[in-house]
């Protein structure tokens, strides 16, 4: 066959397969909307069921508005070429929720109702003494507003809910103390809105587009939009109001942008994989169950995982770490975030290696105030560049910590150990923080024994002086109490406090070319840091070179 020949006949064969992507339409609200309709613009199918099930490589499916109360399960994977596309209409609001409307309400006394053959029961997780109800995953939602769930009908009280599943009973008292058949009363049934849930079943390119995702009955690290495939990319969603963590995703190759997931009950988004790329992401105000902080919660939480940029990202008011990544992570670049107001870490670096961490803008991170809180932390980790970050208003604005060696399973199954050295901190301004500019928060038997009997003299006497940690050029500045710097954990003997750049040069051999001097923000009452003209940092090169996520003002002259 020649060559010509050839091309023609791949081309008759090409031709066809392209032909047959199409694009779909699911309108609940339209007049002829059918699952039994064509799935044209004219005769839309009803539900995102149908579409899933339908959808091959290439298809698109538009759906326009309306509140969606079912498990989307994509049936197919798209492919390189031709990936699979599920699209709000443009200006319309698309809601996938996993709650149904519940009517039928009986009084059970006073201002207490039931809901009868109530037969809907999940896992409680983590399943331990804190969290025996902050792990249940039920939710009730009374006029768009989450009710406080109780564990027993004697605890009720206003604006509370209770599950009684061995009774099959679901016990309300509204905020007002009335009649909920009077009231718009949904509770979570569902605990993912798309995605095939924590099995093995995966999909490949998909894309998702202008949907918002909310009130799902999710247990803590199980999203309600649950991806596990490569090649997916998410853009212009909101996860919202689940009551474990918004989004979870495990695969290679998968893309975040312009993602809202806020109000979340453990988390805004947890996951692992290669190659992955989140920009313009906002986390705001998730954990509200109270999961316990120093195991999951907060903003974001990435595991496992390689080749990775977080870019122009927010994490704002979440009751744990802003944006997390933990055990076996490599190879990332965190750039132009804004991490303000967490109750942990503002960005957090644990178990992990090869970061580069700059032009961030952390602020008032660390509210706990729980030991080692910083703006910028990096704890158990190797091969860090930290340059260019602005950390004020933080316990500590950069904290070193050094618990190691510690050895988990990494990526491909194998013990992996980290501790920390070859850490560069460079052109970043720390100013203001209350309690260290800077803080090695070693914990480490080379600071002398720990006070408590149970430690004792275990771990490996690590000298930070030998693990090639290197400060320079960073641009100092505390006021009242707070000191320069910290050297050893404040409870190991051999600790050390700097409140003299001077002595800390001296001394550590270190920062030679860093200074000790006010900043010269231009507006920090208004959250304006950037520096003023001719500030003690000019010549430093110190602070974000390109304006961090939501801060125009931050942009340099």
């Amino acid at each position: 066959m020649s060559r010509s020949a050839a091309l023609i006949l791949s081309l008759a064969v090409a031709l066809p397969s392209a032909a047959l992507a199409r694009t779909y339409h699911v309108a609940q609200q339209h007049a002829q909307a059918s699952d039994e309709s064509p799935g044209t613009a004219e005769a839309p199918w009803k539900t995102l069921a149908k579409a899933a099930d339908a959808l091959g490589p290439g298809d698109t499916v538009v759906v326009h508005a309306g509140v969606y109360r079912e498990q989307v399960k994509p049936r197919r994977s798209g492919t390189r070429w031709r990936p699979i596309t599920y699209r709000a209409a443009r200006g319309d609001t698309v809601v996938v929720t996993g709650a149904d409307l519940v009517t039928d309400w009986m009084r059970e006394e006073n201002a207490v109702w039931r809901k009868n053959n109530w037969t809907h029961t999940f896992p409680t997780h983590p399943n331990d003494k804190k969290h025996r109800l902050v792990g249940r995953c039920e939710q009730v939602i009374a006029d768009g507003r989450l009710l406080e769930q109780v564990e027993a009908l004697a605890e009720m009280k206003p604006g509370t809910f209770c599950a009684d599943t061995q009774r099959k009973v679901l016990f309300v008292w509204l905020t007002d103390g009335g009649d909920p058949n009077q009231h718009a009363m949904e509770a979570s049934v569902r605990g993912v809105c798309f995605g095939h849930g924590w099995g093995t079943e995966q999909r490949h390119h998909i894309r998702l587009q202008g949907f918002t995702f909310r009130h799902a009955a999710n247990m803590a690290q199980r999203g309600t939009l649950y991806i596990q495939g490569n090649h997916w990319r998410v853009e212009d969603c909101t996860v919202e109001r689940t009551n474990g963590n918004g989004i979870s995703f495990r695969g290679d190759h998968i893309t975040f942008r312009r993602v809202r997931s806020r109000h979340n009950g453990q988390q805004g988004m947890g996951g692992g994989g290669s190659h992955f790329l989140l920009e313009d992401v906002v986390f705001e105000q998730n954990n509200v169950k109270g999961f316990a902080k120093g195991w999951e919660a907060g903003g974001i939480k990435i595991t496992h995982a390689r080749d990775g940029i977080v870019r122009r990202c927010t994490a704002i008011a979440n009751d744990g770490v802003g944006i997390w990544f933990d055990i076996d992570v490599r190879d990332v670049v965190v750039e132009q975030c804004l991490c303000r107001d967490n109750a942990g870490h503002g960005i957090f670096v644990e178990i992990s290696g090869g970061f580069t961490i700059r032009n961030n803008l952390c602020v008032h991170n660390g509210t706990d105030d729980d030991w080692g809180a910083g703006g910028i932390g990096i704890a158990e980790s190797d091969h860090c560049t930290i340059e260019n970050n602005t950390c004020v208003l933080n316990p500590t604005g950069i904290s070193i910590r050094e618990q190691g060696p510690r050895t988990f399973k990494g990526v491909d199954g194998t013990q992996v150990s980290y501790h920390v050295h070859d850490t560069t901190i460079r052109r970043n301004i720390m100013a203001l923080n209350t309690r260290y500019q800077f803080g090695l928060w070693s914990d480490n038997v080379f600071f002398g024994p720990h006070p408590s009997a149970n430690v004792g003299s275990r771990g490996t006497p690590y000298d930070p002086d030998e693990g090639g940690i290197v400060l320079d050029r960073n641009l100092y500045w505390s006021e009242g109490k707070a000191k320069l710097a910290l050297w050893g954990v404040p409870w190991r003997k051999k600790h050390k406090e700097y409140a003299d750049l001077a002595l800390w040069q001296a001394k550590r051999n270190q920062d030679a070319f860093s200074k000790f001097a006010r900043p010269r923000f231009v507006y920090p009452k208004a959250s304006n840091w950037r520096l003023m003209p001719h500030s003690p940092g000019s010549e430093l090169g110190v602070g974000p070179l390109k304006p961090p996520a939501g801060t125009d003002p931050m942009a340099h002259d």
